[in-house]
């Protein structure tokens, strides 16, 4: 894809800065800057996905509402997305920052549904379809300003899979991995 110039200073000056992406875990002084990859790690059962929809809710609701407004690409690869559990946080978050503003806007429902449409959900269920959704979304960020978080829920899910499937050799396990994080390094300069 070639780009002019004046096509790249569009593109970069429609594209909002998540830089207050939460203030209270990351401050001023230690928040990640543009293009940047944040890895949340820890045992099971200690919040990393509910961190996720917190920070997903925070993208996607109105700013009326203090929220950033922005498109989000949510990839679960452990089949652990509970969009029951998410719809209630956005409706919660919504309700606690609801003003004037979002009343005259339109109904609940309305504002609930325009959140959700910032959303897009893509489930992985091998290491191979990871790889084709990351080459996706290297050509939809090209294309949609908006979108400014991407989310993998978890980028180790087919780990195992991959070391069986590759046998003796190092190079065969590690492979789709591999791919997957080159993918993701060139993914990082459209987000720039």
């Amino acid at each position: 894809m070639t780009e002019s110039g004046r096509q790249l200073f569009a593109r970069l000056e429609a594209r909002r800065w998540l830089k207050d992406i939460e203030p209270q875990l990351f401050p001023e002084d230690g928040r990640p800057d543009h293009g940047e990859v944040v890895e949340v790690y820890g045992p099971e059962g200690t919040g990393k996905t509910e961190l996720l929809y917190h920070l997903l809710c925070r993208c996607v609701m109105p700013e009326t509402a203090g929220g950033l407004e922005v498109d989000v690409v949510f990839v679960d690869t452990d089949y652990s997305l509970d969009m029951f559990r998410l719809v209630s946080i956005l409706d919660s978050r919504l309700n606690a920052g609801a003003s004037l503003s979002m009343t005259l806007a339109g109904s609940e429902d309305a504002v609930l549904r325009s959140c959700l449409s910032r959303l897009l959900v893509v489930h992985c269920y091998s290491s191979s379809q990871l790889l084709f959704t990351l080459h996706f979304l290297e050509t939809t960020l090209s294309s949609r300003p908006s979108l400014k978080l991407l989310l993998i829920d978890s980028i180790s899910a087919f780990y195992w899979l991959d070391r069986s499937e590759g046998g003796a050799s190092f190079t065969k396990q590690e492979e789709k991995l591999s791919k997957c994080s080159e993918l993701l390094a060139r993914l990082l300069r459209w987000i720039l």
